[in-house]
């Protein structure tokens, strides 16, 4: 093998493993949208209006 050929290989090596670095991160920081829940502060806030309706009336 010549030398050109071994350093295209470890060159190439290293960027793919820079991408799946990038992608593992990326990945673990988003979520898919549909999958999100509803977040506990806007549960208690809806509680809380759905009571001071039902109170003053």
């Amino acid at each position: 093998m010549t030398r050109s050929k071994k350093i295209f290989l470890i060159l190439s090596a290293l960027f793919i493993a820079v991408m799946i670095y990038f992608t593992i991160d990326i990945f673990s920081k988003t979520t898919f949208p549909g999958a999100k829940k509803q977040q506990p502060e806007r549960i208690e806030q809806q509680v809380d209006s759905l009571r001071k309706d039902t109170l003053s009336q």
